[in-house]
């Protein structure tokens, strides 16, 4: 029998949880999904893709049963998550986060960016049974906390620049190869990545002016090409002559429609970054 969406959702059903459709935007992509839930005093239910899960099933022959099996494993997991923390000033102070992505129509609290195409968005990050996890902030989040966005932007910035990294490209390939760094401080590398320490959702650090100023005092150079290479990270590019700012352009492009997810794409930009 083939799998499809609505068998699972039926199969999900006849086990006992409760199933409804939902609509999700991931970096301006709309997708469609479904929330499950155990009981309807569910405060926090997992949204899955189900046409992604058919494709999976499909690929690694699975039966039906198998398919709703591993779902109902995912959704049975107990978060023990204490959800009233999300409406807390000091908890949203201690965790929230900015985040960047494609411009959208996601409710959020959210603002355009200097870089044309890019948004700034608030998140919370945080861990849970060992586990990280992150949720974009609503308006009505902030409200209930008593806290005004430009307060949480302001919090955010600093949190963020905490995290703030800037590593030489070849010094990150070395470390996955487990050598030594190729270069020495000070010394101008051709690109560095810039991130958070957790390197999730850290292209952020594009708008962390104080922590490139401090790359930029380090290596002796104050003028960039930034690279926005995903939603994770950014490609910073020292500009010591005149560049060609179509062939980057082209780079980030043909990055992106070769490597990149989807959901994690940014735009097929390139800009000029003054430090």
């Amino acid at each position: 029998m083939n799998i499809t969406v609505n068998s699972i959702i039926e199969e999900l059903t006849n086990r006992g949880y409760i199933v409804s459709e939902q609509t999700c935007i991931k970096n301006g992509i709309e997708k469609k999904g479904v929330s499950v839930k155990k009981s309807e005093e569910d405060r926090i239910a997992p949204t899955l893709y189900l046409e992604e899960v058919v494709e999976d099933a499909e690929e690694r022959n699975m039966t039906l049963s198998e398919v709703v099996d591993s779902l109902e494993n995912l959704v049975s997991r107990e978060f023990s998550f204490d959800v009233d923390k999300l409406f807390s000033a000091d908890y949203l102070a201690e965790h929230i986060r900015i985040g960047v992505q494609r411009e959208g129509t996601e409710e959020l609290i959210k603002k355009t960016s200097e870089f044309e195409g890019i948004e700034e968005y608030l998140y919370i990050a945080d861990t849970n049974n060992g586990e990280s996890f992150s949720i974009k902030l609503k308006p009505r989040m902030a409200e209930q906390a008593g806290l005004t966005e430009e307060y949480l932007f302001e919090v955010a910035e600093r949190n963020n620049h905490e995290e703030f990294t800037a590593q030489p490209l070849m010094n990150l390939i070395a470390q996955m190869m487990g050598t030594d760094s190729f270069g020495s401080d000070g010394e101008v590398a051709p690109m560095y990545v810039l991130s958070n320490k957790s390197n999730i959702k850290g292209a952020s650090a594009m708008l962390d002016k104080k922590g490139i100023a401090e790359l930029a005092d380090r290596i002796g150079v104050h003028e960039f090409v930034l690279l926005p290479s995903s939603i994770h990270e950014c490609i910073l590019v020292p500009k010591t002559s005149e560049v060609d700012m179509k062939m980057f352009e082209n780079m980030v492009k043909e990055v992106n429609a070769t490597t990149v997810d989807p959901l994690e794409r940014l735009v097929d930009r390139a800009y000029l970054l003054t430090a």
